[in-house]
């Protein structure tokens, strides 16, 4: 079930991809936009800026992200420390907000969002006040990462082969490498997440070899082939 700011951020089509985030078209900026906390690290921060021309209402909180039918669900978490949990911005300032990870380290990588939710202010003349809504992906490494990837075959009525992710970490997927594939190299430019899969044209299945990741390459092993 979603949380009440999920189901906010939902009901209101407010919810921002991370492209959005640098565009310069909101009045709210965030940096950095993804937050990695490997083993060695406890604590993390991120700064967020007013940059409209009224101060406003912030208030902040981190959820757990589930995969549910390839969807992100929100549960809430108390694996985290946030401070401050609300402030006021003024017009053309920023503030760092600061966190914590104070859970035990798992096995797979743990995967949040950071919720920047700016309160609505109370506009003279029944005027609308437009508020936003920042999820900032959050990843927390498990003990030990053991990145993977597999391939399988063509299935079901679209005859599609699938990457998927079998490891404990979630990767940054860059190009698709192979040998004799009639398409060549494939760019694929997108993130998997543990248990997640990745459509694929059929004949890449014959000929891929291994990922080009944010982790280096990563070879499909034999067990992956079809």
């Amino acid at each position: 079930m979603l949380s009440r700011p999920a189901r906010w951020l939902v009901a209101c089509g407010l919810w921002l991809p991370l492209a959005a985030l640098a565009a310069g078209s909101i009045p709210l900026a965030v940096a950095p936009v993804i937050v990695k906390m490997d083993m060695a690290t406890e604590f993390a921060a991120v700064e967020v800026n007013n940059r409209g021309e009224q101060a406003t209402g912030i208030e902040v909180e981190i959820l757990r992200v589930r995969w549910v039918e390839g969807r992100e669900q929100y549960e809430p978490t108390t694996d985290f420390v946030v401070s401050p949990p609300a402030f006021r911005l003024a017009a053309s300032k920023g503030r760092m907000v600061r966190f914590r990870y104070t859970a035990p380290r798992q096995d797979t990588e743990g995967f949040y969002r950071l919720f920047i939710r700016q309160l609505p202010e109370e506009i003279p003349g029944n005027q609308i006040s437009m508020v936003f809504n920042l999820g900032v992906p959050v990843f927390v490494a498990p003990t030990a990462s053991r990145p993977q990837l597999v391939i399988a075959g063509p299935s079901g009525t679209k005859g599609q082969a699938a990457l998927r992710n079998t490891g404990n970490v979630t990767l940054n997927l860059l190009q698709l490498e192979g040998q004799n594939c009639p398409e060549g190299s494939q760019k694929l430019l997108t993130r998997l997440s543990p248990d997640q899969q990745l459509a694929l044209k059929a004949s890449l299945s014959q000929c891929a070899t291994g990922v080009q990741t944010d982790r280096g390459l990563i070879p499909l092993t034999a067990a992956a082939r079809p």
